[in-house]
């Protein structure tokens, strides 16, 4: 164990300076005597002289005797005030020895790191004995405060000052690790509000419990984080005592999953899907032979063994079908070691059976494939009379006129193929299909007026696209210019499958003629693809939860070859699949993340509840989105990694499940080095002393006054009766008094 400590001197002060204006009332007796000071009349008459000759030496002492008895009540008022202001200096092992008041503010780290098992207890049980050991060896009149270092959770356990040690005692016995890195910053800005509490206690003391695990005291090994932790630490010194205690490991070993993820949002029926899997060893041994574990809704469906060289990321994966249509719940699961919490991770996979599509058609045709949408209709869908099409495109076509009144919320994904105008009723219908998650993709043709669209579909506010349509370039009739598809590097998801495919065809599509568009400013706009004159040919942007995909060309053979070229199926599966995902909202998160849930028309009248993975419940309600206008839940009370289970209290087929894991940042046991805190500032013990010799050792004893003037004043009290009983004896009493009072001032040490 390490411990670093900043001592303050003070030889001399007062706990409440405040009530040092009581001093004042040392004048309440002068006042007094000066008020009832008797005046005489003088008038001579004979026998005068000798009365005055009778008394003289009498009046002497009966004044000597009065301003002593005044003294003496003076003396009572003062050492009463300075009493009640509690003077004290640091001493060690004093005459009438009293400790001064202590306000103590313990912070102690619950991060996940230290749930790391010991050959007998966590790292975390080992902080906790100690913050009780130090509340169990304090002295009456001190007073605690007690702060976690955590992120999401409270870190103020006890925000005011408590004097009841059994309370702190209590507070501390419920305290438990979380599954949250550690926000050292937050914590130590914290206590150091705290410092301007309690300013009765002048003597105060700040204790820092913790691993010092680098990840937390060095978020994201940035030089601005570790500048804020060192400056708190010397802005708290400067006002108390600080002292850090770490029972921190040496570069323990440690392996963790850190990445549990699938390309696809969801999956369909009996089509496998590839689950990939980071893995990390934290050490500095080569594991061989690990076992990890894929569970599917609790049940093992496949494991390996994996290799884990030491200080590195694995990457490996598996691939698994669906057999039933709902959510399910997909972990991964390493061989535990000391620090369990982060070799598991979870997921989750919504299955349907089906995406559909639906299909606007802008020019009708009696011809065979004369309509814009049917070459679409068979790269989707590509059924044969014999063979009826198993796929999971459902596409279903209409005509544009039948738009308005189709129900959009039941597609996945809504495709406009040539379509000639647009009335601002369906744009706005077609805006709140995408805002609420759904899918849309405009393709151009020879029907398209480009003044309607600009005005309805692609006005910079309340449209659907920032896009502006220009001029038609090339022309399809006499095939006089041939355009080309840039594929820009293959940068985009959409297009990575043609990477280092040439035989797919997309680099050598043929086309004749699009419209030339001019993308406005917007950062949620980006190219997939551009023509090799650098035009854009299709541009994808966000709006809401959904997307938009506008498309500067047919869809048909009527402006160039692709519909009958080999990327064109490929392609529009994977830009309806692209589009589809925003109806599936995202189902994962972080502990201590919010989970943001979407409320369907049809669940609004319902009763949600969110059950947790220690199957505590939180009813839920929702409110509504301005941006999106429409209702949403958002669910805070993330502690704890596992399957949260979103009851919308109908049936179990309601249910819908969420997956929230634990960050890997804490996974790294590495101990905090140089960057923040100097070596020199740690204090290595050349032996390991008990507890209560630690704590002895760790604090000043602040031996206090008040008790000796306490003492004293009643003392004085009984000298004041004495004084007007029998003088003599008064007098006696007070030089002992005083003499006693001296001596324990003085043998103070």
């Amino acid at each position: 164990m390490f411990e670093f400590s900043f001592h303050p001197v003070l030889a001399f002060g007062f706990a409440s300076p405040w009530l040092l204006a009581g001093l004042l009332a040392a004048g309440i007796p002068i006042l007094i005597h000066l008020l009832h000071k008797r005046k005489f009349i003088e008038t001579d008459w004979a026998a005068m002289k000798f009365l005055l000759l009778a008394t003289k030496k009498y009046s002497r002492r009966v004044r000597f005797e009065q301003l002593l008895v005044l003294l003496v009540r003076c003396l009572i008022l003062l050492l009463l005030a300075i009493a009640f202001s509690r003077p004290y200096w640091s001493v060690q092992g004093a005459f009438f020895e009293s400790a001064a008041p202590v306000h103590r503010i313990l912070v102690i780290d619950t991060s996940f790191s230290m749930r790391w098992n010991g050959e007998e207890q966590s790292i975390f049980e080992e902080a906790r004995e100690l913050a009780r050991s130090q509340v169990s060896a304090s002295n009456p009149g001190d007073a605690f405060q007690l702060i976690q270092i955590s992120n999401s959770s409270p870190q103020a356990l006890i925000s005011r000052p408590s004097r009841q040690q059994a309370y702190v005692l209590e507070e501390i016995a419920r305290m438990q690790p979380t599954a949250e890195y550690g926000n050292v910053g937050q914590a130590l800005q914290t206590a150091l509000e705290f410092l301007g509490q309690a300013q009765e206690l002048a003597q105060k003391e700040v204790i820092v419990i913790s691993d010092f695990q680098a990840q937390s005291w060095a978020p994201l090994q940035t030089d601005q984080e570790s500048a804020r932790v060192r400056s708190l630490m010397e802005a708290i010194s400067k006002k108390s005592t600080l002292t850090l205690k770490d029972i921190g490991l040496a570069e323990e070993a440690n392996l963790a999953v850190i990445d549990f993820s699938s390309k696809s949002v969801f999956a369909t029926l009996n089509q496998p899907v590839r689950l990939g899997v980071t893995l990390h060893n934290f050490g500095l041994l080569n594991q061989e032979d690990v076992n990890l574990q894929l569970f599917v809704d609790d049940q093992l469906v496949n494991q390996k063994l994996v290799k884990l060289p030491a200080n590195a990321d694995t990457q490996t994966e598996f691939t698994h079908q669906f057999t039933r249509v709902g959510d399910h719940r997909l972990e991964v699961r390493l061989a535990e070691d000391q620090l369990p919490l982060d070799n598991r991770r979870w997921i989750i996979m919504p299955v349907k059976k089906e995406i559909n599509v639906l299909l606007v058609n802008g020019r009708q045709s009696g011809e065979s494939m004369g309509r814009a949408t049917d070459y679409l209709e068979l790269a989707l869908s590509p059924s044969l009379k014999e063979q009826p099409w198993q796929g999971m495109m459902k596409p279903h076509v209409i005509s544009e006129g039948e738009l308005a009144n189709t129900e959009l919320s039941l597609y996945d994904a809504v495709v406009i193929c040539d379509v000639a105008l647009f009335t601002e009723n369906e744009r706005d219908l077609l805006k709140g299909y995408v805002q609420r998650g759904g899918g849309l993709i405009i393709s151009l043709g020879e029907q398209v007026n480009a003044e309607n669209y600009n005005q309805t579909l692609f006005q910079p506010d309340a449209g659907l696209l920032p896009l502006k349509l220009l001029n038609r370039r090339g022309d399809a009739q006499k095939h006089t210019t041939l355009f080309e598809f840039d594929p820009l590097k293959y940068q985009h998801p959409i297009i990575e499958i043609f990477k280092g495919n040439p035989d797919a065809g997309l680099e050598t599509t043929h086309l004749y003629e699009y419209f030339q568009a001019e993308i406005l400013p917007d950062p949620n706009t980006r190219l997939i693809l551009n023509y090799d004159t650098n035009d854009p040919a299709i541009v994808e942007s966000s709006l809401g939860r959904g997307k938009v995909i506008l498309i500067t060309t047919s869809l048909d053979r009527r402006w160039g070859t692709w519909s009958i070229w080999p990327s064109f199926p490929p392609m529009m599966n994977e830009l309806v699949l692209y589009v589809s995902t925003g109806k599936w909202e995202k189902r994962e998160a972080l502990v201590g993340q919010p989970l943001e849930i979407m409320a369907l028309e049809n669940q609004l009248t319902l009763s949600p509840r969110m059950i947790a993975p220690d199957q505590e419940e939180f009813p839920l309600q929702s409110v509504l989105d301005t941006n999106t206008e429409t209702r949403t839940i958002t669910f805070n009370q993330t502690f704890q990694s596992g399957i949260y289970e979103l009851d919308w209290g109908k049936t179990s087929s309601e249910k819908t499940f969420y997956a929230v894991n634990v960050s890997p940042r804490e996974s790294d046991l590495k101990h905090i080095g140089p960057q923040v805190i100097p070596p020199q500032y740690f204090r290595s013990q050349s032996s390991t002393p008990t507890l209560s010799n630690e704590l002895s050792a760790d604090r000043n004893t602040h031996a206090g006054l008040s008790e000796n003037l306490l003492f004293t004043v009643l003392a004085l009290i009984v000298v004041e009766l004495l004084l007007l009983w029998r003088f003599s004896v008064g007098a006696l009493s007070f030089l002992a008094v005083m003499f006693l009072c001296f001596l324990s001032l003085f043998f103070q040490r």
